[in-house]
């Protein structure tokens, strides 16, 4: 039987040319048909007549003539960037572009709506780069047996009573390891600068641990990794200052600080020892009936986390071996936009290992002083991981999304609904639901990879087995007030 419905009338079409223009970036030439300039400068004088008040006319009377000498540049101005924006949207989709970021639009002060003919305009814009994957059997992965030890549950315990435990003031006590620095801190800009100099940053009262060797003396200060802040602190008392002449982590947020010569000045003021807890009282606070029953559930929750290690040392595996297999060019542009994302996957990751605050800000310091190649690394593996999740066919749902949210909170003694409104008014939900899908595609490339289950070695040994990150020495200087006001 014969369709007689009237054929619906197709818009002229674009012409559109695409080339290479970099790594993951295209040039895209499109032509506009003289039939769709007309078409939409007729329809927006069209609307134009309906809507105008003209004086000395009734609406949608007002001759043509008389709407393009008051109102024709405008129109046409409008009209163009319509066209832009629904030609640059059309040749997008038609050709199946799955762009990054926002498109860079060449010369567009000097494109002009012309009275006859075509329009054309030059547009560049990042595109997610073609990803070659590899067999997932020839990758080789260990899983190291996840076994929890009296010593386990020991520092578990010992970690309970520091958190319930009480900083008190220690008056004129110069600085241990484990003491809590209060301090004003600025941060200048330029090498060896005087208060004279600009502030790019001011805490005052800021808190700052004091780590030892156990953590190599590292701390952060103002969200700044300082390799040796802990062996400048030990041994000073309130009333002195520090001034520490560095390079600024070079994957920073603030650009005044990323990898410029900086100053951080530290006047300490007071120094709080923490006392810790009694069981009595980690047993109260965690609402265990006693001891022995808070032991047993200790265990089975350090059995989960050690679940979680192992998973977790297993993707770091698939992930180094993924990193070396794929050759993969990336966009030029894109790199800087990636630090706070690589942050984030950090921070949700710690949390829901159960990582206590303070260590997951010291955690977020050193990764603000990892170098851009990092950085690379990490936008590297989001595109090969994104791509064997097309491959693998994974998806997340909102119920796995939910469970992940509840873990998150009952690690860090939240409400699951209130985390979740306040990740949601961050905008940070899109960012966990990435991490779950890369998280089990991991799991969908191990199943296919080649594991072997190896024991799990001492801490110590695991501890001199682990690779250490190549140390930056800042320039250093410290000086009493007494010093300073001396000079």
């Amino acid at each position: 039987m014969a369709d007689d419905s009237p054929a619906v009338e197709e818009r002229p079409a674009l012409e559109v040319k695409i080339e290479d223009a970099g790594p993951a970036c295209k040039k895209l030439t499109i032509e506009i048909p003289e039939e769709r300039i007309k078409e939409k400068i007729e329809s927006s004088f069209t609307t134009l007549s309906d809507d105008a008040a003209i004086p000395g006319f009734r609406r949608g009377r007002a001759p043509r003539r008389l709407l393009e000498k008051r109102f024709g540049s405008a129109v046409r101005d409008d009209v163009k960037g319509q066209l832009l924006s629904e030609a640059y949207s059309q040749a997008c989709e038609e050709n199946s572009l799955d762009v990054l970021g926002e498109p860079d639009v060449k010369d567009v002060e000097s494109i002009e709506l012309p009275e006859s003919g075509t329009m054309t305009f030059e547009v560049e814009v990042e595109v997610t780069p073609e990803v070659e994957l590899p067999d997932f059997g020839k990758i080789k992965v260990t899983r190291t047996k996840a076994e929890v030890t009296d010593d386990d549950l020991q520092k578990q315990l010992d970690q309970y009573r520091e958190r319930f435990g009480k900083a008190t003031e220690v008056a004129d006590a110069k600085i241990e390891e484990g003491d809590f620095a209060q301090a004003d801190v600025q941060v200048y800009a330029g090498e060896d600068a005087g208060e004279d100099a600009e502030v790019l940053q001011d805490a005052h009262d800021a808190y700052i641990l004091v780590n030892g060797e156990s953590r190599d003396f590292k701390g952060h200060v103002a969200g700044i990794l300082i390799d040796d802040l802990g062996k400048q602190l030990i041994g000073k008392q309130p009333g002195e200052s520090l001034s520490i002449s560095m390079t600024g982590p070079a994957t920073h947020e603030n650009e005044q600080i990323k990898g410029q010569p900086i100053t951080v000045k530290i006047d300490l003021k007071k120094v709080e020892r923490l006392e810790p807890a009694d069981m009595d009282t980690v047993v109260q606070n965690l609402g265990a009936e006693s001891e022995d029953a808070l032991k047993t559930q200790l265990r089975g929750y350090l059995e989960q986390q050690k679940q979680a290690e192992q998973t977790a040392d297993m993707h770091r595996q698939v992930n180094d071996q993924l990193a070396e297999m794929v050759d993969l060019e990336l966009p030029e542009g894109i790199t800087g936009r990636q630090v706070e994302r690589v942050l984030a996957r950090q921070r949700y990751e710690l949390m829901y290992r159960g990582t206590p605050e303070a260590e997951i800000e010291q955690q977020l310091a050193e990764a603000r002083n990892d170098s851009e190649q990092e950085a690379v690394r990490q936008l590297k593996l989001f595109f090969i991981l994104d791509a064997a999740s097309k491959q693998l066919e994974i998806e997340v749902n909102e119920n796995e999304l939910n469970g992940r949210i509840a873990m998150m909170a009952v690690q860090q003694g939240r409400r699951p609904e209130k985390m979740r409104q306040e990740m949601q008014s961050r905008g940070e939900l899109e960012q966990l639901y990435l991490q779950l899908r890369e998280q089990k595609t991991l799991d969908a490339v191990i199943e296919k990879a080649d594991v072997t289950e190896v024991e799990a070695k001492p801490d110590a040994e695991a501890k001199a087995d682990k690779p250490k990150k190549k140390k930056s020495t800042p320039k250093k200087k410290a000086a009493s007030k007494k010093k300073a006001d001396e000079a």
